[in-house]
């Protein structure tokens, strides 16, 4: 598996606002109000493009591809309340490239994305393919 065929999969327990008090916060509790959390962050560095309506597992979602040219650790999100926002959660990095969906979950919001390094890839668009590719294969239960 190349490292452009890496998925992630997180239900956010925390989120670190950007240019916030550098507290963990508790992410937005629906779909709609996390992809507004999402487009707050082109304020402070993030660089949101190619959004479009989608549904995943027949659940309303939201893909979009986002960049960066500062770190911002926890901005999509952390797994624990407890975790370290250097170290253990997610968010935009300079030099990658993310596609993002965010699904309307039954009990919050699921975001999930593939991240390319384009420091070494020229062309993420094959990454994206598979990555869309796989969001039609997700089924809930």
């Amino acid at each position: 598996m190349k490292s452009s065929d890496k998925v992630r999969f997180l239900l956010p327990a925390v989120v670190y606002r950007p240019g916030g008090s550098g507290s963990p916060e508790k992410p937005p509790a629906t779909y709609k109000g996390y992809v507004a959390f999402l487009h707050e962050q082109a304020g402070h560095h993030a660089n949101w493009r190619d959004e479009k309506p989608t549904t995943v597992g027949g659940r309303a979602a939201t893909l979009l591809t986002g960049t960066t040219n500062e770190p911002m650790d926890g901005s999509l999100g952390c797994p624990t309340a407890e975790a370290d926002p250097d170290k253990d959660c997610f968010g935009l990095q300079p030099d990658y490239e993310l596609r993002v969906v965010v699904i309307d979950a039954p009990s919050r919001p699921l975001v999930a994305w593939t991240s390319t390094d384009l420091t070494h890839v020229q062309d993420p668009s094959a990454a994206v393919t598979r990555f869309e590719g796989m969001l039609r294969t997700v089924r809930f239960r």
